[in-house]
């Protein structure tokens, strides 16, 4: 299974083992061909998530994405050609972070071994009482059922689809778009204030936006001293020759990890939803940088889960479950609007979709342009960094990106698929939405499509490609497919999202 975030969906239906959970987040590929920044990208949108699903009362899911991301940080990432050449300062903040995630998990561990306790316990008494009922020859009588109470004590939140609640969908995206309201405020971009970059949040930001290689400071601790001396304390040893080939991520045992002391600080309380603001056409700019907050924790009591959660909306080609994608029916066309001066010059334009994870299903509530430069058939960012500390700011998560072909046809061309390889491998469910207002109905914006990377035999065979050029033919059929009809992601209507132009 290749390392994505999304490579389970939560625990409903009979409860699992600590010991299954690692077993389960510790089977993944490790391939130091990829780049390395995807790798960290990956690691934020784990930690991201698990606190979606730790304030959701999912254990489970909140486990299995720690427990992997600490797998990764612990067992490969010093194996990668690129780690070396990372920032020492980088690296110093994502051991502390891989340290406080281990903490985390250790009440969790505990919550989650009572319950599949409880669960084994009265699943062997369902069992004794179906023997004694066929000792008794009670033909007539109907299978034994456990009690109310006894399921209540092992019950999940009802799985539910979106194609039959999208009205249900629109309300918590507008819920959640609400809660979000008072971070909408517009601030000068590309700055940061001197004492956050004191913090460990702060220095986290590092991971994600700033991965390119550095040079180290020759006269700064090594980062294979700082990495023994985290590990030591633990009992383990780091690797250290890199690994150019893909490999199952089995360096160190998963009863290891799962089985260290851990801590975690008291929990943030969530905020009081505002009223739901009018949702506005005109572009914004950058809001400014929230107050920094601490990390929220694992709190002593159950917490309370949510009425319902949504099931997959489709499966990888391996079998991965995926997430649905909501996403609103105006996004495309406010999009081709404010591409519309560079359509007319045969220019590309392209843009991202950010978002929330809500009751296991991801909502998109803005759409980011973010600076760029472009030419008939491609169109790069010219500050990718901006574009991550902006989702990294606001908490939202980059769920796929959109841009246009002014006078092609609505396929994905090479570039294109090496471009969504990457967004792809640090989201499962990340989508590509090409539009070409020149071809079929051009009244209604023109032909377009949502598409991702098969998996297998598509995204790796993308990521381990290193054919140059813009057009290029690739070894592989079915690269790539439709996410859309069929697929994991549904339009629905009345879904609020903001614009934030930052060109």
């Amino acid at each position: 299974m290749a390392l994505t975030v999304g490579s389970i969906t939560s625990s409903k239906g009979v409860p699992k083992s600590v010991a299954q959970i690692t077993k389960d987040a510790s089977e993944y590929e490790f391939d130091a061909i990829v780049p390395l920044k995807y790798y960290l990208r990956t690691a934020n949108a784990m930690v991201r998530q698990a606190q979606v699903y730790m304030r959701e009362g999912d254990d489970e899911m909140t486990f299995f994405l720690l427990f992997r991301h600490a797998h990764l940080c612990l067992s490969h990432l010093a194996t990668h050609p690129q780690y070396k050449q990372q920032d020492p300062e980088m690296i110093k903040a994502l051991e502390r972070e891989v340290s406080q995630n281990l903490k985390a998990m250790e009440l969790l561990k505990a919550r989650i071994n009572r319950r599949y306790e409880e669960y084994a316990k009265v699943s062997q008494t369902r069992e004794t009482r179906r023997q004694e009922d066929a000792e008794k020859r009670r033909a007539s009588q109907g299978p034994v059922y456990l009690s109310h109470d006894q399921d209540q004590r092992i019950s999940q939140p009802p799985q539910i689809r979106g194609q039959e609640h999208s009205k249900l969908a629109a309300r918590l995206a507008g819920q959640e778009f609400a809660r979000r309201a008072p971070n909408r405020r517009s601030y000068p971009t590309g700055l940061s204030q001197p004492d956050e970059r004191d913090d460990l949040a702060a220095r986290m930001q590092a991971i994600r936006t700033h991965v390119e290689p550095k040079e180290r400071d020759s006269t700064a601790e090594t980062n294979q001293q700082r990495q023994a001396n985290l590990l030591d304390n633990a009992g383990y040893s780091y690797p250290t020759v890199p690994i150019q080939r893909p490999i199952k991520a089995q360096s160190h045992p998963p009863e290891a990890i799962a089985s260290r002391p851990l801590y975690v600080a008291e929990r943030e309380q969530p905020p009081v939803l505002p009223p739901k603001p009018v949702q506005s056409s005109r572009a914004s700019t950058l809001p400014p940088r929230p107050e920094k907050q601490a990390s929220p924790a694992v709190p002593s009591n159950t917490p309370s889960e949510p009425a319902y959660t949504f099931a997959p909306g489709a499966y990888l080609e391996n079998g991965t479950p995926l997430r649905t994608i909501f996403l609103p029916p105006t996004l495309r066309t406010t999009f081709l609007r404010l591409a519309h001066k560079n359509t007319t010059k045969n220019l590309e334009t392209c843009g991202f979709l950010a978002g929330t994870l809500r009751a296991n299903a991801l909502f998109v509530s803005a759409l980011v342009v973010p600076k760029q430069t472009a030419t008939s058939d491609t169109c790069e960012m010219t500050d990718e960094s901006e574009l991550f500390d902006y989702v990294d700011q606001h908490e939202l998560m980059v769920l796929g990106w959109i841009h246009t072909h002014p006078t092609q046809t609505c396929f994905m061309s090479s570039r294109d698929l090496h471009t969504h390889s990457g967004y792809q491998m640090m989201l499962t469910e990340s989508i590509a939405i090409v539009c070409a207002p020149s071809k079929g109905d051009t009244s209604r914006g023109g032909d377009w499509g949502v598409y991702r990377l098969t998996d297998p035999p598509g995204k790796m065979a993308i990521l381990q490609c290193d054919k140059p050029g813009i057009f290029h033919p690739h070894d592989v059929d079915n690269i790539y497919t439709d996410a859309m009809r069929p697929g994991h992601v549904m339009e629905i209507g009345q879904m609020d999202f903001e614009i934030v132009d930052l060109r």
